[in-house]
């Protein structure tokens, strides 16, 4: 069994200070294999923000793999934003735009879905998502595939028209002849997890999406900070919402799901 520490949307400018110090202090009390950021390091991509985020994530625990997110996309410096969009992310944060991880249960790999023509979509290009598909096609069978991105693949429930990764149902069709199992991805600030098919009723494959809050950041949208506490077999998933109660990191939910004929299902 492997684990995953998932958090996301921290907003380095826009951060709620006691909040940050409370996830340094959980994340060490729940140590996990891996450490996963999916995106948003930063509020409106500045220095100062980034070089916050940066020192921040080094008291938090290693190994980590981390994607970028739409704000950490320059919005006023057209300059920087059109034509060295990510220079800031990859200096501070990461140079590496699709990270992977692998041992000998588990393959993660990372994905950028931040785009400089647009404030708050993502999507793949055509020839990222072929090497997507390569990496993932490449991976030894047996191990627990997982897609990190910024951009969700399905809205949270009740809200089918906020703001998912574009071409997502192209993506899965792909999905289908490469293998992948788990998708994780933030921005829209609200934790929430189902098959990817409650949404795109087209496809073919079951994959678990599990979407993380915010977890440092002010700009809550009605739900508390929140990461996910992850842990995955084979043929079994269960992911616990740790949430923030106004004086620290608690259980939320706790969500078990179990693949049954190439089906994830939720136990009851």
């Amino acid at each position: 069994m492997r684990s995953i520490a998932h958090i996301s949307d921290l907003h380095f400018g826009r951060i709620d200070p006691p909040v940050a110090e409370a996830l340094v202090d959980d994340l060490r009390l729940h140590p996990a294999t891996l450490l996963v950021v999916s995106g948003d390091f930063t509020q409106r991509a500045r220095v100062g923000q980034y070089t916050q985020a940066a020192e921040y994530l080094k008291r938090l625990p290693v190994p980590q793999l981390v994607v970028p997110g739409n704000h950490d996309v320059p919005m006023y410096n057209f300059i920087r934003r059109f034509f060295f969009p990510l220079t800031r992310y990859r200096r501070h944060i990461s140079q590496d735009l699709s990270p992977a991880f692998q041992d000998d249960e588990l393959f993660v790999l990372g994905a950028n879905t931040a785009r400089s023509f647009t404030q708050k979509s993502g999507w793949f290009a055509k020839e990222q998502l072929t090497e997507i598909c390569r990496r993932l096609s490449a991976a030894p069978p047996g191990l627990t595939k997982v897609l990190v991105t910024h951009h969700p693949f399905i809205p949270p429930p009740g809200h089918p028209r906020e703001n998912i990764l574009r071409g997502a149902s192209r993506a899965l069709t792909a999905f289908e002849h490469c293998g992948v199992d788990v998708l994780l991805a933030g921005h829209l600030h609200r934790a929430y997890h189902n098959d990817v098919r409650s949404h795109h009723v087209g496809a073919r494959q079951s994959v678990l999406s599990i979407q993380a809050g915010t977890a440092t950041s002010t700009r809550r949208r009605h739900d508390p900070n929140a990461w996910n506490y992850i842990t995955l077999e084979k043929d079994a998933v269960s992911v616990e919402v740790r949430a923030w109660d106004g004086r620290k990191f608690v259980q939320s939910s706790v969500s078990h799901y179990g693949r049954v004929e190439h089906i994830w299902l939720r136990e009851m």
